[in-house]
């Protein structure tokens, strides 16, 4: 018989539902304990999905719970330190949403300690299981454009908050092919954030990849565009895609639109937990996501080309920001979650 896991959720925002959705659909998952530094916000998530365990310190519900698989649903800066105590108090799965944190060093202590510990990691990069983005992903694996292939996408929200789906899809659809240098702009002439992390207002890079495969990411440089249809293009032809479906143009014309049905998305981790195949998320690969991210902000502020290997722990749009590189005007507002900032402040005022 399968072997029945016991999940809990830190995190109790719009995101949450979505993971509760994932354990309540399974019949080898079960809901045991949510944890939210919102009581009226805890409340109403446990109430609408009865949820039994309810605490306002996570600590205390990872001790006390013990869950088996602990979802990380909390604002961008939290995920890292979340992930690593969870597995520190013996979760032996850890989802995080995405971006896996705003820096870097946080990141690569959590894929360190997930491998030390055999813990299975995985990031919440949920668009690999797009029916379009798997059909571009399969036609570029059968040629179907030549290579090497360049894609331009577009989207809105911020780097870390849109782009990093998007950047991560599209180095699942090229194959995941090393990234071999970065090179990157961004503007920020107020004072943006995006659920308490320093957010830019725009930000364009280009992202060179192993086989000469290259990405051009636009991120905010058109007001109001966010998640519209994307293309490839390669020597053969190009691909249009989006999450629904990819239509391959070549010599013979626009051929049918592709959509290809994936597993869900839990039961790709418990295969992985039973001993089959690591799951297209597995934290590790998307570290290099966030490598790539980061390594767009230092190449904003060295304003030259940054290669591999980069270990730059911290994260080179704050220090812009702090050292009075990128002046801004106007008092501080949060795109996302208004309510993030006041949070913000609270932590650096105990520090």
């Amino acid at each position: 018989m399968s072997e029945t896991y016991r999940a809990a959720i830190i995190g109790t925002g719009g995101i949450a539902r979505t993971h509760a959705g994932y354990y309540q659909a399974s019949d080898r998952t079960e809901v045991v304990a949510g944890s939210d530094i919102s009581d009226e916000r805890l409340s109403a998530f446990c109430n609408e999905r009865e949820i039994k365990g309810r605490y306002t310190d996570h600590e205390r519900m990872l001790a006390e719970v013990q869950p088996d698989i602990v979802s990380v649903c909390t604002w961008n800066g939290t995920h890292m330190a979340l992930a690593m105590a969870a597995m520190e108090a013996g979760a032996r799965a850890v989802i995080s949403e995405k971006p896996m944190s705003d820096e870097l060093g946080g990141p690569m202590d959590a894929v360190a300690l997930a491998a030390e510990r055999g813990v299975y990691f995985a990031v919440h990069h949920q668009t690999r299981f797009a029916p379009g983005y798997n059909a571009a992903r399969q036609l570029v694996a059968e040629g179907a454009v030549g290579e090497p292939v360049s894609v331009h996408v577009r989207t809105g929200g911020g780097l870390l908050n849109s782009a990093s789906h998007l950047i991560d899809a599209v180095r699942y659809i090229l194959g995941e092919p090393a990234w071999e240098y970065v090179v990157g702009w961004v503007q920020r002439d107020t004072d943006r954030f995006e659920r308490g992390s320093y957010c830019e207002e725009k930000t364009h890079a280009l992202v060179g990849f192993a086989g000469g495969h290259e990405l051009v990411a636009s991120v905010d440089m058109v007001d109001g565009v966010k998640h519209r249809h994307f293309q490839l293009v390669g020597p053969e032809g190009m691909i249009n895609f989006d999450r629904e479906q990819a239509t391959l143009i070549d010599a013979g014309g626009a051929r049918e639109p592709l959509s290809l049905a994936q597993p869900r998305y839990l039961d790709e981790l418990l295969a992985w937990m039973d001993g089959g195949p690591v799951h297209r998320n597995e934290a590790s690969g998307a570290l290099e996501t966030q490598r790539i991210m980061m390594a767009i902000y230092q190449s904003a502020r060295v304003r030259s080309r940054v290669e591999p290997p980069f270990e730059q722990r911290g994260c080179a749009l704050d220090e812009m920001i702090l050292a009075g590189e990128l002046p801004f005007t106007g008092e501080p507002y949060d795109i996302r979650k208004p309510e993030a900032l006041a949070w913000v402040a609270a932590q650096r005022e105990v520090k």
